[in-house]
């Protein structure tokens, strides 16, 4: 801006800040003399024409713009010099990029005398604003002349119009599974088209109702390549935004797409927002419309819509035809008159001055006798309120047929003091007597509960009907006491034992009012039937009970599996490092090393099967089942039981071999024998009798003495009797709990009952006691029986694996934050000659590998470890590496089975403490396997 500015503001002394600030204003700043011409004009001035200031100023708006324009433009400065005041216009000018509006605030400059000499213009583009405006505007014009469904196809055209997009969709959710999104208008290319339903996942609308709006401008085809839409049509944009039920849900959406680029997302999401509450109102009062009228048609109640002004009907429900037996169609063709009584006050007259009470506005509440079809009068409740319904004023009526309760309301009316009495303090039963005990009152609830007619009972002492023989007595002197005083113990409850019809005793509960009448007091029983009550409270404390134990039994199963973790670690180390030096202690000529190791072995591997008794009772070892003849596997293992027991116990068995089978691990359920069998041993101190039985039993229902559950059904039975002196109470409420024993220290672990406990239910069986002290004890198994013919697995003898003395080769990575398991794994798998190493951060091993997965023939992983699962890391390295062997161990880990690590592309699952022979099997295998 290089001329010089007017003589007003050169004479300030702040010259060059006023250039400054004009200079770098975002507004278009010029000033004008009173003839129009050009004076001064800012950066911004020449930035839109592209011309210097030098080439405009003293310039006119006529040699600058079209005549029509700058006619307008010129009028407005005059107007501003004359009245000598700032004034605001809206001006539009034709430039290069088109059409443009823009607020222009012009201000007269004054000389020092207070005369006008120029006007100043300060205009800013609201060109964009102006198009929001008008988009608007035509929405309110447009979609406001229409209302339904019509909604619908309006908003999508205007959308498309206005922001130009190729496929306009408005939508809302269905499904309760698996959403999706069902359209209620469909624009695609110009045209409405019919509308289609399609699902969320994977596409743009789906975070449109998880996020809110979307704005894609371009590259939609990358950002969501599983859209079918999107791939079909070849779209590259994509817009959208919730619709929001009124309680804040969203309840779909409306959404734009085009084949090229969307520009301005402010004025997308406006638009958008603006349609979305119109759309959402509409999908909504669709739904209330069909909402009300499911209501309407299903209602018990009689509907009638009357017109607001002359109270004819225009809709009546299914329940209004049936009640008064017409057809819907000649039911809206007939008057008030055709449904009165005919008699005051119900007259067609009278029920118009009702419709006009409710026209008022005021809510009417009465009762109508009216005539039906046929001629017959009932009696109604009638309920008028003044209400909208569509969009349109009318009067709602409801009726409800009380014939019924005003006949019994007039027949009651005769005994009104007798009627209050029962209205008060009515049960069940309820049975009048007179002051010397005769029933004068006997209802259905007695008959029913008593067994007695009421014909039977009215006349007869009520005390021979209803109480046992060894009450009479006691009754007849509580009687007299009652009527001693009977004002003091009005109302009172009592529970009394009483008698029915068959003998059958029960327990009720007893309330007794007295009515003085003039002809003496008259007694009335209210008598309500709490056998069941009863039972309730008895079955609510067993299931109290059964809560405790249950919590108990599953306390004491986490700790045991948590310990037995820990120990599974250290044994691992322990048995490991035994075997490889029991194989160093071969090649010395010292025997007795050999034989110390091998104590120590022995102690290590009785040590591990402690560690698996507490896995098995706390769930985090699993079994091998398999369907199993249970008197024949019992059969060929009672020859060990006998081994285990003295000659001075005799032991008798009766194992029928035509029983179903059992689904059990057969080693499993051997241990079950074992146990039971040396708690009978050590009970009968080694002198007494053994049976073992094998049954088939139906059980109706059953409590299970570990659990305390209820159970039943058709169960096979394992039963193991002795002739001790049987169980006392209190031991039998804990003897199924980890490390309680009756025996004296060191000659019991308290791990044999536990064991059966975890066992037995780990195949959905129970467990039943029944001792007597002096008697003995009868320990009975059931485990649910399968069909008949169900083939049973055929015994298999251990195998004996030769020593694997064969060298492997290879890289192996191990995992494992336990120092000594990790250390020991790799003093193992270097003796096998592997190249081992181990890792005890699982972070740090997990980096390491991604690093280079291909550097690695196999890794072995630890499954509890600290930040990272075993499993979690071999998921990232399989990402990486597929065809990486991978195998995983555990001390406990009841979430995982060897089909649930395969299917994760795991080649095995081992439990610690590790079988050194399966492990060197495994690794041959796998190695073998990777250079083949």
């Amino acid at each position: 801006m290089n001329q010089p500015l007017p003589r007003i503001l050169a004479s300030s002394t702040v010259e060059h800040q006023l250039r400054q600030i004009v200079d770098n204003s975002s507004a278009v700043i010029y000033v004008k003399d009173l003839q129009g011409h050009l004076q001064l004009v800012n950066r911004a001035f020449e930035e839109l024409f592209g011309r210097s200031a030098a080439e405009v100023v003293g310039h006119t708006d006529h040699e600058l713009f079209p005549s029509a324009e700058a006619d307008v433009l010129r009028a407005n400065d005059r107007r501003v010099a004359e009245l000598g005041q700032a004034l605001e216009f809206e001006e539009q000018v034709e430039l290069a990029g088109g059409q443009r509006t823009y607020l222009s605030t012009k201000v007269p400059l004054f000389d020092d005398h207070g005369k006008v000499i120029a006007v100043c213009g300060m205009s800013t583009d609201i060109t964009a604003r102006k198009r929001w405006e008008e988009a608007l505007r035509h929405i309110a014009m447009g979609v406001s002349a229409v209302s339904g469904e019509a909604v619908f196809n309006e908003i999508v055209r205007y959308l498309g119009r206005s922001l130009g997009a190729d496929i306009v969709v408005i939508a809302h959710l269905v499904g309760d599974r698996v959403k999706r999104l069902r359209t209620v208008a469909l624009y695609f290319d110009g045209q409405l088209r019919d509308n289609i339903t399609y699902r969320l996942t994977g596409t743009p609308c789906e975070r449109v109702i998880e996020q809110g709006f979307q704005f894609v401008g371009r590259d939609a085809r990358v950002r969501f390549p599983d859209d079918p839409f999107i791939k079909e049509f070849n779209l590259d944009s994509y817009s959208g935004y919730p619709l929001f039920a009124t309680d804040g849900r969203p309840i779909g959406l409306i959404s734009i797409s085009s084949r090229g680029t969307l520009e301005s997302p402010e004025l997308t999401e406006a638009l958008l927002k603006v349609f979305s509450v119109r759309a959402a109102a509409e999908i909504q009062s669709g739904e209330a419309e069909a909402s009300y009228r499911a209501i309407f048609d299903s209602s018990e109640d009689a509907i009638f819509v009357h017109d607001l002004h002359s109270g004819v009907l225009v809709d009546v429900n299914p329940k209004a035809c049936a009640a008064y037996g017409y057809r819907y169609e000649e039911m809206l063709g007939l008057t008030i008159d055709d449904f009165s009584a005919g008699y005051r006050p119900y007259t067609g007259e009278d029920a118009a001055g009702w419709l006009a009470r409710a026209r008022d506005g005021e809510l009417q509440r009465f009762e109508w006798h009216r005539r039906n079809r046929d001629g017959s009068l009932h009696w109604d409740e009638v309920v008028l309120k003044r209400t909208t319904i569509g969009g349109v004023e009318r009067i709602l009526g409801i009726t409800r047929e009380i014939s019924q309760r005003k006949a019994a309301e007039q027949a009651l009316r005769a005994s009104e003091q007798q009627y209050r009495a029962i209205v008060s303090t009515a049960l069940d039963c309820i049975i009048s007597t007179d002051g010397d005990g005769r029933v004068l009152a006997f209802n259905p609830s007695a008959e029913q509960c008593f067994g007695y007619r009421r014909e039977q009972a009215i006349g007869q002492p009520l005390a021979e009907l209803i109480l046992p023989e060894r009450h009479k007595e006691k009754m007849r002197s509580g009687f007299q006491a009652y009527l001693a005083g009977w004002r003091l113990m009005n109302g009172r409850r009592v529970e009394v034992q009483l008698r029915r019809a068959n003998g059958e005793e029960f327990t009720a509960e007893l309330t007794v009012s007295a009515v003085d009448n003039p002809d003496g007091l008259q007694f009335i029983g209210y008598l309500r039937d709490i056998t069941e009550l009863k039972h309730a409270e008895e079955q609510r404390a067993a299931l109290a009970q059964q809560l405790r134990q249950a919590q108990r039994m599953e306390a004491i199963g986490h700790l045991t599996g948590g310990v037995a973790h820990d120990f599974n670690n250290l044994l691992t180390g322990m048995l490991g490092y035994t075997v490889m030096a029991q194989e160093l202690a071969e090649q010395l000529p010292d025997p007795r090393l050999n034989h110390y190791l091998t104590r120590v072995q022995r102690s290590a591997e009785k040590a591990r099967d402690l560690i698996q008794q507490m896995l098995t009772f706390s769930r985090g070892s699993r079994g091998q089942p398999q369907p199993v003849a249970l008197a024949e596997r019992i059969g060929g293992f009672i020859k060990l039981v006998e081994a285990s027991l003295p000659s001075s116990v005799e032991i008798d068995t009766r194992l029928p071999v035509d029983l179903p089978p059992v689904l059990v691990d057969p080693v499993q359920l051997e241990q079950v024998l074992m146990n039971l069998c040396i708690n009978a041993r050590d009970a009968m101190s080694g002198v007494g009798q053994l049976r073992i039985a094998v049954g088939v039993q139906a059980m109706q229902r059953g409590i299970c003495a570990s659990c305390r559950q209820p159970f039943g059904g058709q169960y096979v039975v394992l039963s193991v009797s002795d002739s001790g002196p049987g169980i006392e109470a209190a031991v039998c409420e804990h003897m199924f709990e980890p490390f309680f024993s009756t025996k004296a220290s060191g000659q019991g672990s308290g791990m044999g009952l536990s064991l059966v406990h975890g066992i037995v239910h780990e195949y959905s069986g129970h467990i039943h006691v029944a001792s007597r002290l002096g008697e003995g004890s009868t320990f009975q198994i059931f485990l649910p029986a399968l069909a008949e013919g169900t083939p049973c697995a055929a015994e298999v003898g251990e195998q004996q694996v030769a020593a694997h003395a064969e060298p492997l080769r290879g890289r192996v990575a191990v995992v494992d934050d336990e120092p000594m398991v990790a250390e020991f794994m790799a003093d193992r798998l270097a003796d096998w000659g592997l190249q081992v190493r181990h890792f005890g951060d699982a972070e740090q091993a997990c980096a390491m590998l991604c690093a280079d997965p291909y550097a690695w023939d196999l890794v072995i992983l630890d499954q509890s470890m600290p930040r990272l699962t075993g499993l979690q890391v071999a998921r990232r390295l399989l990402v990486l590496r597929a065809d990486l062997p991978i195998v995983l161990y555990s001390g406990f880990s009841d979430q995982l089975s060897e089909g649930q690590v395969q299917a994760e592309g795991l080649r095995a699952l081992l439990r610690k403490p590790v079988d050194q022979v399966q492990l060197h099997r495994l690794l041959r295998q796998l190695l073998s396997e990777s250079r083949d």
